[in-house]
């Protein structure tokens, strides 16, 4: 059963509400306790804590006009909807499409989270890795890892398997002789004069002039 609201409880509300945030010593001036039971009544009216500052400011729940990742900042106190500053990097972690650098972190939270939390390395649910000069973390299940990984660092196209450039020109030569040839015609026509070239091969020298060729469906 909660405690019936003080005069002083609704006197502390009201200054929550004109003056948005708190430090923990205004809240026990206005209430006339100490720090312990202060805390436990802010928890009662899950009040927030700045994850900046060392946790010193507060307000309500009702009043942040959170920002698309859930923070608000007031005069410099930076507060959470998910609460500690732990759970907001686990929260932006997972919901980002390609895991997320210490950098980007620091971007999009307004500190540096390293120097706010060095434990991040062993954060539950978040899976940390150094590429080359950068920290990235990514979360640590498994199928969203692989997809976070995978946004972040896209496999290189694979490279066109060509013929020699020497080959290439002979090719490209018949061609010119020959412009209605497909890579298949080309290519015997290439192996009666000695030249063992798969039409697969001219396929791609094709791709890279931008002179595709549609091959004959009776090859």
């Amino acid at each position: 059963m909660r405690p019936r609201k003080t005069e002083r409880d609704r006197l502390t509300l009201d200054a929550f509400r004109q003056r948005k945030v708190l430090t923990i010593t205004a809240v026990c001036t206005l209430l006339q306790l100490s720090i312990a039971t202060v805390r436990r009544r802010l928890k009662q009216w899950q009040a927030l804590s700045s994850y900046n500052e060392s946790g010193r400011y507060y307000t309500l729940a009702s009043i942040p006009e959170f920002n698309k990742h859930g923070l608000w900042s007031y005069h410099g106190a930076l507060f959470s909807k998910h609460g500690t500053l732990k759970n907001t990097v686990v929260h932006l972690v997972r919901l980002s499409a390609g895991g997320l650098s210490n950098a980007e972190l620091e971007q999009i939270l307004g500190i540096n989270p390293n120097s706010y939390l060095p434990q991040l390395k062993e954060l539950g649910g978040v899976r940390r890795e150094k590429h080359k000069r950068q920290v990235v973390y990514f979360s640590s299940d498994g199928e969203q890892y692989q997809r976070q990984h995978a946004n972040r660092f896209p496999p290189e196209p694979t490279a066109l398997n060509l013929p020699p450039d020497a080959i290439a020109i002979i090719v490209l030569v018949h061609l010119i002789k020959h412009p209605s040839s497909t890579p298949g015609e080309l290519s015997r026509r290439l192996g009666r004069e000695g030249y063992d070239i798969d039409p697969g091969i001219i396929e791609n020298l094709f791709d890279h002039h931008g002179l595709k060729k549609k091959l004959n469906t009776n090859e």
